[in-house]
C-alpha cells in the first residue's frame, strides 16, 4: 500500500481477458489484474489496493 499511494497514478487496473494479461498458476483468466505504467508490465497487488481500486 506505501507503494502504491506514493504514486497511485502509476497503477491501474485491466481486464484480465486481455491478450497480454498473465493467467493464474491453473492456467484460468484473472477478472481483473494490476498494471504498473512505468515498468509496463503486470504487477500483483496487495487485496487493500485491489479494493481500493476497485471501489473507484
Amino acid at each position: 500500500m506505501e507503494i502504491y499511494k506514493a504514486a497511485p497514478d502509476r497503477y491501474e487496473l485491466r481486464s484480465g481477458v486481455e491478450e497480454a494479461a498473465p493467467t493464474c498458476p491453473y492456467g484460468n483468466t484473472y477478472q481483473w489484474v494490476g498494471f504498473d505504467k512505468e515498468l509496463q508490465e503486470y504487477v500483483r497487488f496487495t487485496k487493500s489496493v485491489f479494493k481500493l481500486l476497485v471501489n473507484q
